[in-house]
């Protein structure tokens, strides 16, 4: 009984306040729907109070689903808290602060290697595939997935899954030399 928290009540003693009678600053929660690319550059969103005002509210980089923005004391004493969502996005899915994308890449570059182009939030890079990558294997490339939200200026990573694209519609010429390709496997 030394004073600490158990859970159980909130009142105050020492100073003749009784916690669980005094005026509390209400709050106002506010669900924002941000794009992936908005929680990667940060963003802002205006609300319209119901006594007309407008208020700017900023949504720093790094926010996740489930992200708080409080603005302290913005609606008079009220706080303003927003309960983030960052809506799914085409091209990326987010794993925490890393990012996954599928890279497509074609037969040759996959059997002999070469590099494939993988499009990041803020830039596209070149991607070494090695000879003789698997269809599946994933390629970490660190320091290109979203921001931390608590120090932006560090990454997560973005993890490339190739997606090794097979011909289609081949020509008798080259039907001819998949065949060929064939007969010096299988001696």
């Amino acid at each position: 009984m030394g004073g600490g928290r158990t859970g159980r009540s909130t009142r105050s003693r020492g100073m003749g306040f009784d916690t669980d009678t005094m005026a509390r600053p209400q709050r106002m929660e506010v669900d924002a729907a941000v794009t992936l690319e908005e929680a990667f550059h940060g963003t802002t969103r205006v609300l319209q109070m119901e006594d007309g005002t407008r208020l700017e509210v900023n949504i720093p980089r790094g926010v996740t689903t489930g992200s708080k923005v409080r603005m302290k004391g913005a609606s008079g004493q009220a706080d303003i808290v927003l309960n983030i969502e960052v809506q799914p996005n085409e091209r990326y899915i987010r794993d925490g602060d890393n990012l996954r994308i599928k890279v497509p890449v074609d037969l040759y570059t996959a059997v002999l290697g070469g590099e494939a182009h993988v499009p990041a939030m803020d830039k596209t890079v070149a991607l070494t595939i090695p000879a003789g990558t698997k269809n599946g294997k994933t390629i970490r490339l660190r320091g290109l997935g979203m921001p931390h939200l608590k120090n932006p200026d560090q990454r997560g990573d973005l993890l490339a899954e190739v997606d090794v694209q097979l011909p289609t519609n081949l020509s008798a010429k080259e039907k001819a030399l998949f065949e060929e390709l064939r007969s010096l496997r299988a001696h």
